[in-house]
């Protein structure tokens, strides 16, 4: 059996997906989400009084949606034991795609040992800051599992975008 996420859900993401690039061909994208089912082995279903028989809803880990619909055109999944090169490639590849600028300024490799993870303290918080200087940001949106699930934006969305997650049913870090 599929079941499918709320129209508020729907709606709410489609304003998210529209601050995380200024590309103007997100009919794509749209229509995924307008037709985005969840199979009945990837969570429970509701009780009975809670659906209705138009739009049946799920409880459902909202970041493994947003994961899917997002990654990897506009959020990076990263594993918290990745290199820092990965993540520095990934933050680029957005902003070029969804963003069109082709160079950005990101903390030098060479201030991190071969050791040094994204998970290590600072890692984001140094990479954050380069980017907010050029008028970016970059979130992690909480996961109860072993990864990262970044977004970059526009720094002046920020607002916008922590209350679009918040009503997603998850949270930036």
């Amino acid at each position: 059996m599929q079941w499918i996420i709320s129209d508020e859900f729907k709606t709410d993401l489609k304003k998210l997906v529209s601050l995380l690039t200024n590309r103007p061909d997100l009919e794509w994208v749209y229509q995924l989400i307008d037709n985005y089912t969840i199979e009945s082995g990837r969570g429970e279903p509701l009780a009975e009084a809670n659906r209705s028989p138009s739009n049946v809803t799920l409880d459902f880990n909202p970041t493994e949606v947003l994961a899917d619909i997002l990654q990897p055109e506009f959020m990076l999944e990263l594993d918290l034991n990745d290199d820092v090169k990965l993540l520095k490639e990934g933050i680029e590849d957005l902003l070029l795609s969804n963003f069109g600028i082709p160079r950005v300024s990101l903390p030098n490799l060479r201030h991190y040992d071969n050791r040094t993870t994204i998970s290590s303290d600072l890692v984001l918080s140094d990479f954050n800051r380069e980017l907010k200087k050029q008028g970016f940001s970059l979130a992690n949106i909480e996961s109860d599992d072993d990864y990262y699930w970044i977004i970059v934006f526009p720094s002046s969305y920020y607002s916008q975008i922590e209350q679009l997650v918040k009503q997603l049913g998850a949270q930036l870090r």
